[in-house]
C-alpha cells in the first residue's frame, strides 16, 4: 500500500508541475488548445487524487513478517578410512614322492641253434654254366633268362620271337619231359649237334626234374 500511495505521489507531482507550466504559457499566449490540454491535466490530477483519498481511508493491513528458515549447516562427513589390506597366510608346498615301480626282469628264452643247413646238391649236366643259371620254377618261360632268350630265339627260331613263346608255353603244359622233348624235336627239328639246342634240351630236363 505505501508503495502504491508513493507512486501516485509521484505522479500528481508531476501533474502539478506540468499545470504550472500551462498556466505561464497561458497567461501569455491565449491557446486554446492549450487550455484543452491543461484541463485534461486538471482532471487526471483529480482523478489520482480521488485514488489516494480512497486509500487513506481505508483501514491499515498489517504486514505479517515471515519469518526466514533457519539455515541448516550442512556437515560434509569424512571420508572412512581404507581397510587394511589383508596379508596372505603362506602356504607350506606339498612335497610328493614319487616311487618308481619296480621293474620285473623275466629271463629270456634260449634261444635254440638253428640246425645246419645241409650242402646242395651239385647239378651235373652237359653245360656246367648254364646249369648254374637254371633255377627251380613254376613256369618254363621264368625259368629262361633274358639272355638266353634271345640266344635261343636267334639260333633256334630263327629269330621270331612270338614263335619262340608259344613253344615254350605248349612244351611247359606237357604232361612229362619225354612228350616236351617228343613236342620240341616235332615242332621245332632242332639240330641235336648245337651247343644251343643242347642248353635248351637241359633246360627241359631241369624243369621237369
Amino acid at each position: 500500500m505505501r508503495k502504491e500511495m508513493q507512486t501516485l505521489l509521484d505522479d500528481i507531482e508531476l501533474d502539478i508541475q506540468e499545470l504550472k507550466y500551462l498556466m505561464q504559457v497561458l497567461a501569455t499566449d491565449a491557446n486554446p488548445t492549450l487550455k484543452v490540454v491543461a484541463k485534461r491535466n486538471i482532471q487526471q490530477m483529480r482523478a489520482r487524487l480521488d485514488v489516494l483519498q480512497k486509500l487513506l481511508d481505508e483501514p491499515p493491513v498489517e504486514e505479517v513478517a515471515i519469518p526466514e528458515a533457519p539455515v541448516v549447516p550442512v556437515v560434509i562427513p569424512e571420508p572412512a578410512a581404507a581397510p587394511e589390506p589383508v596379508k596372505p597366510t603362506p602356504v607350506e608346498p606339498v612335497v610328493i614322492e614319487i616311487t618308481k615301480p619296480v621293474e620285473v626282469v623275466s629271463p629270456k628264452p634260449e634261444s635254440t641253434p638253428k640246425p645246419e643247413s645241409e650242402p646242395s646238391a651239385i647239378i651235373s649236366s652237359a653245360s656246367p654254366i648254364l646249369a648254374e643259371r637254371i633255377k627251380p620254377a613254376t613256369d618254363l618261360r621264368h625259368a629262361i633268362s633274358l639272355n638266353d632268350s634271345f640266344r635261343f630265339a636267334r639260333e633256334i627260331f630263327g629269330g621270331d620271337t612270338a614263335r619262340m613263346n608259344e613253344v615254350i608255353r605248349q612244351l611247359g603244359a606237357a604232361p612229362s619231359l619225354e612228350k616236351a622233348l617228343e613236342l620240341f624235336s616235332s615242332t621245332v627239328n632242332p639240330d641235336e649237334e648245337n651247343e644251343t639246342v643242347v642248353d635248351f634240351i637241359e633246360l627241359l630236363k631241369k624243369y621237369f626234374s
